[in-house]
């Protein structure tokens, strides 16, 4: 099944939902601006519920990379997302997989150097910044292929998840927005619905 990683997760119920239906990451924000954000010590009490086996994602801007590292710490996260430019010295020296997120407008020109991204986990290619707007993934296309798996963000929601796994066929999808009542609060049949609409998906 292609992965799903399930973003900004703010209580515990959608936590117990996303570990239940498959969820292959899942993802916690740490940015100031975001209206999904949590603390630190809120992400490691939500993450006591997850399997040893399901890694948590923290979700980062702009910052230093100290900061990072004690979020690693505090929050127990097994994955860093990076909505910055990233340097070798971040995916050398945090304890850490690290996802770089680039915006689909950039296109090639926004990815990190080669001898950067071939040491990063996957690489997420995003114009939405938690929006909810789906990009032209004509650019995605036109991208090519890279080096490292590519997970797929932007305006996916339970309708158009199935269109764009069919089109592009990446490593995940990440969603956060398309599967909510309110930033933050999931819903858990849309949970389901998108869900449901990956292994369709998958299958066809």
């Amino acid at each position: 099944m292609t992965a799903v990683k399930i973003c900004g997760l703010t209580r515990a119920e959608d936590v117990t939902a996303a570990v239940a239906l498959g969820a292959a990451i899942l993802g916690f924000n740490f940015v100031e601006s975001s209206p999904r954000r949590i603390s630190w010590s809120h992400a490691r009490e939500l993450a006591a519920a997850i399997p040893s086996g399901i890694p948590r994602a923290g979700i980062f801007a702009e910052g230093p990379r100290s900061d990072i590292a004690r979020a690693i710490a505090e929050a127990g996260l097994q994955i860093v997302q990076v909505h910055r430019s990233l340097t070798r010295e971040d995916v050398e020296e945090l304890e850490a997989a690290v996802i770089p997120a680039v915006r689909v407008e950039a296109g090639r020109a926004g990815l990190p150097p080669a001898e950067v991204l071939t040491k990063c986990r996957a690489l997420l290619w995003d114009s939405s910044g938690g929006r909810g707007r789906e990009p032209d993934w004509t650019l995605v296309e036109e991208a090519g292929p890279l080096p490292v798996p590519v997970f797929l963000a932007g305006g996916l929601d339970p309708d158009n998840v199935g269109d764009v796994i069919r089109r592009l066929r990446p490593a995940g999808v990440d969603v956060a927005s398309g599967v909510e009542r309110a930033p933050g609060i999931k819903d858990r049949g849309k949970l389901e619905r998108f869900f449901q609409a990956v292994r369709e998906a998958d299958r066809g």
